[in-house]
């Protein structure tokens, strides 16, 4: 057996996937159009390490790998995109090509080796854990995930599954009244484009409204599926299936169908149907089809825990993550590992480490973009403020409609629109946690809002609205009382980084204020009394000031006090906060 270092994806497919059908449980993920839609979809951020086995002319191993540029670090190839990731070959040369193939890349000057969402039930797993010294590194594995799978190996299990599918099939038809879904399974590369929109919308939506921004966000991912779909497509692997109500989809699985095994890859639904339970439908009805085609042994539902798959899964495929590195690479290794395990053991103490965390990658991302001196007295600025100083906030009312002429137009805001511009800012960390501040907000059902977009609906800028009356104000810590019946308050307005200097922000807060005058309501904005272009976009929109809260704080005591800014304007009554 030798072995042979490419570094693009060599010409083999016939070869590739007929050895990817010999390994003990076969996956979609190993064959050889898997590693080919990774590479044309993540070519220019990933350096392909791809090893082969050879005995003569016969290819008797395969292994995708990639490593990065930086660190030299090297990991499977498909390691974020598949679920499983392995070694291919027999099982009798599995032992002796994995050693090979790890002191090939020793030789190369490789340290270290990270094998993620490597099955523990593979051949290769005992082979890493117990043999892999032999090749110069120093091993660490640990438990990683636990796929919930559905079996459907056995008569007894065939007739459970159906009949616990169909029952819970009849509840949500009994419970979705006269709609009638109808589910289809697209292989074909055109029906799978023509959905691909509409499920990438509706994964960024849902994903939005948790509290998350889904991986579909990036370009490259999205990429990524739609290259997948047109080389699987070929083979009849893919299985896109779909529920569709009133002749409109509602909920996804992009899935495939694959030596028996149909996967519950990456599924979406339409949250604005969520009450008809969409994906647990599709999910039934795959399972009721799996139950009811002897060539499917098995359901597979991917990594994650999301607790509605133990619903439905009675057993899982546990993957390992395995580290081959240097002796002090695996010490650095299990103290990460243990204090990960021992921070997990309390949900107060991770949610608080995982904030940290947060809080330094913004640190990190501030730093980076303004640099080091800018972020230094940035932050400084901010601790002298909150022990020691004053805070002006200038409070703006609305009284006239002002309308000017502007190509751009205005949209109620809704998670669907900040689904279609988070794809925009995918790079944007900054604009991508507006969104799911905004998403937050819009789902909690207290608060509506606005987005400013161009004549080809690209939305540019963002605003929320609140009634006045028990507002708070982050800025003052109060809580605000309404000066008059039916004030609301315009905040939180936000114009995109790569969209700044145009306006926007003056023009979107006008138009909004008009819509809530014709609507019969008295609108409000605010702004910091130092940020002087805020105070100009707001004023040359037309907002007339009214008066000012003053904080001022010493340490762990602060007063506010107010002051009239417009004396000719008419007497209003409980303008400030309550006391």
């Amino acid at each position: 057996m030798r072995i042979v270092t490419h570094t693009q994806v060599p010409d083999c497919r016939e070869q590739w996937n007929a050895l990817a059908a010999q390994v003990e449980r076969p996956q979609v993920f190993y064959t050889y159009e898997w590693a080919q839609a990774v590479l044309r979809a993540y070519g220019d951020s990933v350096k392909p390490l791809i090893l082969t086995a050879h005995r003569e002319d016969r290819l008797v191993g395969a292994v995708a790998l990639a490593q990065d540029a930086a660190s030299g670090r090297v990991s499977f190839l498909a390691g974020s995109t598949a679920d499983y990731c392995d070694f291919i070959s027999a099982s009798e040369d599995r032992k002796k090509f994995v050693l090979l193939a790890l002191q090939e890349l020793r030789r190369n000057g490789v340290r270290q080796i990270s094998f993620a969402n490597l099955p523990a039930d593979s051949a290769s797993a005992p082979v890493l854990q117990s043999h892999a010294r032999e090749s110069g590194f120093s091993i660490f594995s640990r438990p990683a995930y636990v796929c919930a799978q559905v079996s459907l190996d056995s008569n007894e299990k065939r007739i459970h599954v159906r009949k616990s599918a169909r029952n819970k099939l009849r509840r949500f038809v009994n419970s979705a009244g006269d709609r009638d879904f109808v589910v289809r399974h697209h292989s074909d590369f055109v029906e799978v484009d023509r959905e691909f929109g509409e499920f990438t919308i509706a994964h960024l939506q849902r994903f939005l409204t948790s509290g998350r921004v889904s991986n579909l966000v990036r370009s490259e991912r999205r990429m990524f599926l739609i290259e997948l779909a047109r080389q699987l497509s070929a083979s009849g692997w893919l299985a896109l299936s779909t529920l569709q109500c009133g002749g409109r989809s509602i909920a996804w699985n992009y899935g495939f169908r694959y030596a028996g095994n149909w996967f519950w890859y990456q599924p979406a639904f339409d949250i604005e149907m969520a009450q008809l339970s969409p994906g647990s439908y599709l999910l039934c009805e795959i399972l009721r089809q799996a139950a009811e085609d002897p060539e499917i042994q098995n359901v597979d539902l991917g990594l994650g825990d999301e607790g509605y798959k133990q619903r439905y899964s009675k057993s899982g495929r546990q993957t390992l993550h395995i580290t081959a590195s240097s002796p002090a690479g695996k010490v650095l290794g299990v103290v990460r590992y243990r204090c990960a395990e021992l921070v997990k053991r309390s949900a107060r103490v991770e949610q608080g480490v995982r904030a940290l965390v947060a809080k330094a990658t913004q640190v990190q991302q501030t730093v980076a973009s303004a640099g080091t001196a800018k972020a230094i007295a940035h932050y400084a600025s901010r601790a002298a403020k909150t022990l020691i100083g004053a805070r002006e906030v200038t409070f703006f009312e609305y009284t006239k409609s002002r309308r000017s002429p502007t190509a751009l137009n205005l949209q109620p805001l809704s998670t669907r629109l900040l689904a279609r511009a988070a794809m925009e800012h995918e790079n944007d960390a900054q604009t991508l946690r507006y969104f799911l501040r905004s998403a937050e907000r819009l789902n909690s059902g207290n608060v509506s809002g606005f987005a400013l977009t161009t004549g080809s609906g690209t939305p540019v800028h963002f605003c929320s609205v609140s009634p006045y009356e028990g507002f708070f104000l982050s800025e003052l810590q109060q809580l605000l009382k309404e000066p008059a019946p039916d004030s609301v308050m315009i905040f939180d307005c936000y114009t995109p980084l790569s969209r700044r200097g145009n306006g926007y922000y003056g023009a979107c807060i006008a138009e909004v204020a008009n819509v809530l005058l014709a609507q019969g309501k008295r609108p409000w904005i605010f702004s910091a009394a130092g940020n002087a272009s805020s105070l100009r976009g707001i004023k040359k929109s037309g907002f007339v000031p009214r008066f000012s809260l003053t904080s001022r704080r010493k340490f762990f005591f602060a007063t506010v006090s107010s002051s009239d800014l417009k004396a000719s304007s008419p007497s209003q009554f409980d303008l400030y906060p309550a006391a």
